[in-house]
């Protein structure tokens, strides 16, 4: 069904602009309402996805068609997670393009670089959506190879220990991502934890992880002395990369699971928080210089004790440098009145990390998560 025959059609607002020019486009381009139906469909679109004009203008985006997935699996087709819909409610057009997957008519999962926008009437009114699409099936084979050995590199075995709960979340902004992060028991009764950002994201972020985990691999007869461990860490990443002005923040934290005794050492990166049993929330450490920046860096161990039901959260920059519609950041302080409120509300003040990373978006003004995302928490239970 053409523009002029949706007009026709009463499908297609008058107040629309008559948009036959997107079909000479070779991205695909669909117009919706503010409620997600159909208005437009161009020649593009029938081509990459195989649905025709006919077959889906009047219906809704989530109806059983495109079915939009995240790279992960997850759908998007909900309100908080469609990035159209997020960009109609917050008036905001995409900064950048966003990785989904959508379902083809011959029911095969085709990836698609999306860029949305709000539509907007003559006097401004937001009248519905602009949702641009292209093929990405030819570049996603080494990208999707990359994915698999990143992941490789940062699969750790948690703990199965009665004293102590380690869980975390990790969320790439796209295919694979610049946070790191390692847990490892040292002996019965200690555990390492890195959680590190390299600087940036995306392709050459991914890279620095590599370098990241070869030098803890190296390194580690050194962690159970966290400062050292921390120096050396930082020496090895300047002389590596330091020409390439890359630099990474990091925590690292040694604890005993017999007493619940922390050693911490911050380098550049968000301070971990102390949730007491009674939810009251701690920082921990100072910052100190990022990893890889000045070859002679020194590291100062801070120490905290964790009494049974206290929780550590560790984490990177993506769950604090958020900005809702006000432009207003997130910060530390709006990380910890999330979280609480979520523990308050939990049987044992249990915090689910994933429905963390669902309110930080919620939070957000944007259509998805603008850096990766790594949340980590470590409970002592006895």
């Amino acid at each position: 069904m053409n523009v002029s025959t949706a007009h026709h059609n009463g499908l297609l607002p008058e107040k629309f602009s008559e948009p036959e020019m997107l079909n000479s486009l070779a991205d695909g381009v669909y117009i919706t309402d503010m409620n997600r139906k159909i208005l437009f469909w161009n020649h593009a679109a029938e081509r990459i996805t195989g649905w025709n004009s006919e077959e889906v203008v009047g219906k809704s985006c989530y109806d059983n068609l495109l079915c939009h997935v995240d790279k992960d699996g997850h759908c998007l087709c909900g309100h908080d997670t469609c990035p159209l819909h997020r960009s109609i409610v917050t008036n905001q057009p995409s900064s950048e393009p966003v990785l989904v997957f959508a379902q083809c008519k011959s029911q095969h999962r085709l990836p698609v670089e999306v860029s949305v926008a709000p539509l907007k009437s003559n006097t401004g009114e937001i009248i519905g959506g602009i949702e641009v699409f292209r093929d990405l099936r030819h570049d996603m084979h080494d990208l999707m190879r990359a994915k698999t050995i990143q992941e490789q590199s940062l699969a750790s075995q948690l703990p199965s220990d009665r004293r102590v709960d380690i869980q975390m979340v990790y969320q790439s902004r796209d295919i694979i991502g610049g946070d790191f992060y390692r847990v490892e028991q040292l002996s019965a009764n200690r555990y390492a934890i890195l959680v590190a950002d390299a600087i940036g994201h995306g392709m050459a972020a991914a890279l620095y992880t590599m370098q990241l985990r070869m030098l803890w691999d190296d390194h580690r007869d050194k962690l159970n002395s966290p400062a050292f461990f921390m120096r050396t860490m930082n020496r090895r990443l300047h002389g590596l990369v330091h020409d390439a002005g890359f630099f990474a923040t990091a925590t690292y934290v040694l604890y005993d699971a017999t007493c619940g005794h922390i050693r911490c050492v911050r380098a550049g990166h968000p301070s971990p928080i102390i949730f007491r049993g009674d939810l009251k929330a701690e920082a921990m450490g100072q910052p100190q210089s990022a990893l890889g920046m000045w070859p002679d860096a020194q590291y100062t161990e801070f120490q905290a004790q964790l009494a049974p039901g206290d929780m550590l959260l560790m984490y990177t920059d993506g769950a604090t440098e958020i900005f809702d519609t006000d432009d207003t950041m997130l910060d530390q302080g709006g990380l910890i009145q999330l979280a609480a409120d979520q523990m308050a509300a939990e049987p044992n003040h249990q915090l689910n990390l994933n429905l963390l990373a669902e309110k930080l978006l919620a939070a957000s003004n944007q259509i998805h998560l603008a850096d990766d995302l790594t949340l980590l928490k470590l409970r002592r239970v006895a």
